[in-house]
């Protein structure tokens, strides 16, 4: 026991050793230091209670009383009784990482502006002069509907840029995370997206194997992302066919997957699809598919994709889930 106390306050991180009654025997400085309060002698459980204050938005480390942020390994000791508490200071590596994304962010903000002010131009120019167009005296019915839908279309062009813009900007920088089920987020996500897949005779298919998975997100930005993902996926997909939107879990992710059966991603682009202002769309800004990889990055999750040219496109989105209830279930809109 000796020999393991010695080494045990060698090592670079907080150590604590406790014995089988589940008391603190003996701990490191370091340990000591990052906890800020005495240790040995006490109950762990008692320590945990004490010092160790969860946060909404801690993911492989844990917050302590003090702010710090740290990873916590436990192991038996081998041939005794009693564990290894190994606490390991990721203060500093998580602070750096916030400010690298918020750089990164401010940098694509940059170009974002350059871009958005000349993207903005058209439609506005074009709403100003469908704006006037209905001040017109003696106005027909017809044209008078046919430029209000004209503004309107502009208008929502124009809403849409700039929900990107907030979104792409805000993403990852200290959101509120909550538990969040995958029936109320897929919910919001068809009640927002169904009217525009009408308007473009389109039939989105919604499939939910997931329906009570329970997730730690982001309501506003998870559906925002999806919304992204089907906007894109109705764009490309001829009049008639179907979108299909589906989830399902594993033991620990959660998975959402927007299929369609258009033309396929270009080659020339897909190397930069993640890339701010790179699209293929005569009339896009490149923000859309960003704006899905920033929200889902902020979420400890992955983006993939896969296209193949005539056949359509797939991208999957796999967040951790918390915890899974699911009920089976198939909807078609259109």
């Amino acid at each position: 026991m000796q020999d393991h106390r010695m080494l045990i306050d060698a090592m670079p991180n907080g150590v604590i050793l406790v014995d089988s009654a589940g008391t603190v025997e003996h701990c490191n400085h370091n340990a000591i230091a990052l906890v800020d309060a005495p240790l040995v002698g006490r109950l762990w459980r008692d320590c945990v209670a004490e010092y160790f204050k969860p946060q909404a938005d801690d993911w492989h480390e844990v917050s302590l009383h003090n702010s710090r942020r740290v990873k916590v390994d436990i192991s038996a000791i081998p041939d005794q009784s009693g564990q290894l508490v190994v606490l390991t200071d990721l203060t500093e590596t998580r602070r750096l990482q916030q400010k690298i994304s918020h750089l990164q962010r401010l940098s694509s903000m940059g170009r974002m502006v350059a871009s958005l002010a000349h993207q903005i131009r058209t439609p506005l120019s074009a709403a100003l002069l469908y704006a006037q167009n209905l001040a017109t005296p003696n106005l027909d019915h017809n044209r008078q509907q046919r430029f209000s839908d004209k503004l309107l279309s502009r208008l929502k062009s124009l809403e849409q840029q700039v929900n990107d813009m907030l979104l792409f900007a805000k993403s990852g920088d200290q959101q509120v995370l909550e538990p969040l089920s995958s029936a109320t987020l897929i919910d919001s996500v068809v009640q927002s997206v169904s009217p525009y897949a009408q308007a473009k005779k389109v039939r989105l298919s919604v499939q939910n194997n997931a329906d009570d998975a329970i997730l730690k997100g982001n309501l506003t930005a998870l559906s925002g992302a999806i919304q992204n993902l089907l906007t894109n996926a109705i764009d490309v997909t001829d009049k008639g066919q179907v979108v299909t939107v589906s989830t399902d879990y594993s033991a620990n992710d959660w998975c959402c997957t927007v299929s369609d059966t258009g033309s396929g991603i270009p080659a020339e682009i897909q190397s930069q699809l993640f890339t701010p202002f790179v699209t293929s769309k005569p009339n896009g800004t490149g923000l859309g598919l960003a704006v899905v990889n920033t929200v889902v990055k902020a979420h400890q999750g992955q983006l993939n994709w896969q296209t193949e040219a005539g056949q359509g496109t797939e991208f999957s989105i796999r967040l951790p889930i918390e915890a899974v209830q699911s009920k089976p279930q198939e909807i078609c809109y259109g």
